[in-house]
């Protein structure tokens, strides 16, 4: 049985397929391919290059406000003295480090499963998959490093800018395809499970929108829902991690949002056990986050 996560994007809330994933090995579920979005880019791309989840928790407290990197003199250049462009608040180029130095600087040819980054090409609106192999009907970058395609997938648009790479303008991949139910199938894996962190906030009546940032953000998270609800219909089981009000970029809730994960996959775990037609093999414990 091949069994592949699609992880969707949602800010950091989507930190919490970290603690989905490590509920599903502790079960002896083995993830056999991978694909991800935006916040879930960052989870797939570490995880299909070979960070353990526990890993992976241990490194969510270097992702702080000081890996984003604001252009503040386009900004006011464009404002005031007409000189230059502006295409988005935050360059992204500090995040795009803090990946090339966790995967050595690699291609996405070097992932040791398969593994899909989706991006979004803005000047036709398709989704664009950073991996080594072909895909049907999908347009595929070979070649690119991880780190760019990381950068990509996480550009939400006017909040970071646009990531050139060849003769593609990549943004989120969120916007093409941000539950990538059927990419994870092109790949190889025979059982789909996809993780949305979204649709629990988007059918969460008690919102609060306090600032017009948070408008924005859930005007995006209206649009991600609609169109998630078609590729959920492919998978073979949804979770929807309900981490409560955490902000796109609220990265001092990361860890929150891993044990969210963590434990409503171990709550959910007989059920997918069930689904995957397969025995429970469970593997020595080891802790998802360490202090």
């Amino acid at each position: 049985m091949k069994t592949g996560l699609a992880l969707a994007g949602g800010g950091v809330s989507g930190f919490a397929a970290i603690g989905v994933i490590q509920a599903l090995e502790e079960a002896g579920i083995e993830i056999t391919h991978i694909a991800g979005a935006s916040s879930g880019a960052v989870v797939a791309a570490l995880y299909g290059y070979g960070y353990t989840p526990a890993e992976l928790c241990n490194l969510l407290p270097q992702l702080t406000w000081r890996n984003l990197d604001y252009d503040f003199f386009s900004f006011f250049s464009r404002l005031f003295l007409r000189k230059s462009t502006w295409n988005g608040w935050i360059k992204g180029k500090r995040l795009h480090g803090w990946i090339e130095e966790l995967t050595d600087g690699a291609s996405v040819s070097r992932f040791r499963i398969p593994c899909g980054i989706i991006a979004t090409d803005l000047k036709n609106g398709e989704a664009v998959v950073c991996t080594p192999y072909a895909l049907p009907h999908q347009t595929c970058l070979h070649d690119i490093p991880i780190a760019t395609a990381v950068q990509a997938s996480f550009s939400i648009p006017f909040i970071f800018q646009p990531v050139p790479y060849g003769s593609y303008l990549l943004v989120d991949g969120g916007i093409s395809c941000n539950c990538p139910v059927q990419i994870v199938k092109n790949l190889g894996a025979t059982h789909v499970i996809t993780v949305d962190t979204i649709t629990p906030f988007v059918e969460n009546r008690e919102n609060r929108f306090q600032s017009s940032l948070s408008i924005l953000f859930h005007v995006i998270n209206l649009n991600l829902y609609q169109q998630m609800k078609r590729e959920h219909k492919h998978a073979d089981i949804v979770l929807h991690p309900d981490v409560g009000q955490v902000g796109a970029l609220s990265f001092r809730q990361s860890v929150h949002c891993v044990e969210v994960g963590y434990h409503y996959t171990k709550e959910r775990l007989p059920e997918i056990v069930t689904k995957l037609q397969m025995e429970k093999k469970p593997i020595e414990k080891e802790a998802v986050c360490t202090p």
